[in-house]
């Protein structure tokens, strides 16, 4: 991949299921682009979809691009939409849930240089609705 011009993104999931049904690209991420201290990527939750419950070491950006639902950060829900930004801090338990009608999608943004180097803690029982 050519570090400075990104023309083609893989889409990656969670290979378990129960984790949820959303689908990411990463957009920036070492060694594949020229950042040494942050990574950023596209992911979409399909509609009545979710991202479950789950925290990590790294501080988050979530900025809505589109579509409707919920983001819950440390048990607090939070409606979103297309131009909301959220502020996840580092170890905060934090999903996603979608609305009815069309996919949600997001930036989101780590300070870390490598997507790779976050580790992913999933809360039990695992949450999926709304």
């Amino acid at each position: 991949m050519d570090h400075a011009t990104i023309t083609k993104l893989a889409e990656s999931a969670f290979p378990e299921p129960l984790y949820g049904n959303v689908t990411w690209q990463t957009l920036l991420s070492s060694p594949d682009t020229v950042t040494d201290s942050m990574c950023a990527g596209l992911a979409t939750c399909p509609p009545e979809g979710f991202l479950a419950l789950h925290q990590h070491t790294q501080a988050e950006i979530y900025y809505i691009l589109s579509g409707t639902g919920s983001v819950e950060i440390d048990g607090k829900r939070h409606a979103v939409s297309g131009g909301s930004i959220l502020w996840i801090p580092g170890d905060a338990v934090h999903g996603v849930f979608c609305g009815p009608g069309e996919a949600l999608q997001w930036l989101y943004v780590f300070p870390e240089a490598r997507f790779e180097d976050i580790i992913y803690r999933f809360q039990e029982p695992i949450k999926s609705k709304l």
